[in-house]
């Protein structure tokens, strides 16, 4: 699947340099703004398979509850190189707002959009097969991009045969558009980049699970990654006497139970971890 990623990235960089020529030699503002656009799409899915790699790795010693965050920041360095181009974009076409495309700019236009046809519809399949929030969020880029190039060919018609000044006009709208894209995607990453509290009702519903399991609780450190996924860490208390593997049985035993009790609520548990200690061993600690 990497290779057919890659395989879409190459095609679409050619697809993007010939966009940003096309829009250069045949002064079209609409066209060289969109070639822009698709350049911060490029670099946008560049980060989408880096950042992919990187989440699909699991737990280790530095990163307790795996990588998946990582797939959320990629979407938000998306974001903010998205806004920093829509202004590179916004200064050139303000600059050169009466520029009047050529007229073989018609054919280049509508042939760049047969292009992104092809772009979209690969990435759209490749996205059914994985599950990334980074290549979801470029799909909708790419499928953006789309109708922005039908509306680029449609505005180069118009300018060269009738009105001025509309393709100008609808390369800043591009422009505008892709800030706007810009601080949505911040702000959709930023909801699954960051935890935060669960409600009460939820600790009190993982409360209730653990006094049903007849254990001592000592401490419970619950966040939820999503609306739907929450993130939970219960330290138990047994007597200084359990044997090990006992103990372990206890671990396990809660675990399965608060994972099977939450689900019953709509509730997924991404991580989940049990510690058990003898009871007494903190306040011991803390008097040292």
């Amino acid at each position: 699947m990497n290779f057919v990623l890659f395989s879409i990235l190459v095609f679409y960089s050619v697809v993007v340099l010939l966009k940003i020529i096309w829009g250069i030699t045949g002064k079209n503002l609409a066209l060289f703004s969109d070639g822009l656009d698709s350049l911060k799409n490029i670099f946008s899915l560049s980060l989408s398979i880096f950042f992919l790699e990187i989440s699909r790795r699991g737990r280790d010693l530095t990163h307790h509850w795996g990588h998946k965050k990582y797939d959320s920041f990629g979407s938000l360095v998306i974001g903010i190189f998205q806004i920093f181009i829509s202004g590179v974009s916004g200064t050139y076409i303000v600059f050169r707002f009466n520029q009047v495309p050529s007229s073989h700019s018609i054919i280049t236009s509508f042939v760049s959009f047969l292009l992104m046809i092809f772009v979209v519809l690969s990435l759209f399949f490749v996205s059914r097969r994985l599950k990334s929030e980074s290549i979801r969020a470029e799909l909708l880029h790419e499928a953006t991009d789309l109708v922005q190039s039908f509306f680029v060919f449609i505005s180069t018609f118009i300018s060269v045969n009738y009105i001025d000044f509309i393709n100008s006009a609808f390369a800043l709208a591009v422009a505008a558009a892709l800030l706007f894209n810009g601080i949505l995607t911040i702000w959709r990453a930023e909801k699954f980049l960051l935890d935060w509290a669960p409600p009460q009702s939820v600790l009190q519903k993982i409360e209730d699970i653990l006094s049903e399991s007849n254990v001592s609780v000592r401490d419970i450190k619950a966040s939820l990654s999503s609306s739907n996924t929450l993130r939970l860490e219960v330290t138990l208390q047994v007597d200084g006497q359990t044997p090990i593997f006992d103990a372990h049985q206890i671990a396990h035993s809660v675990e399965d139970k608060i994972i099977s009790e939450l689900g019953k609520i709509g509730l997924k548990v991404e991580n989940c971890s049990v510690h058990v200690e003898p009871i007494g061993a903190h306040t011991m600690k803390d008097d040292k």
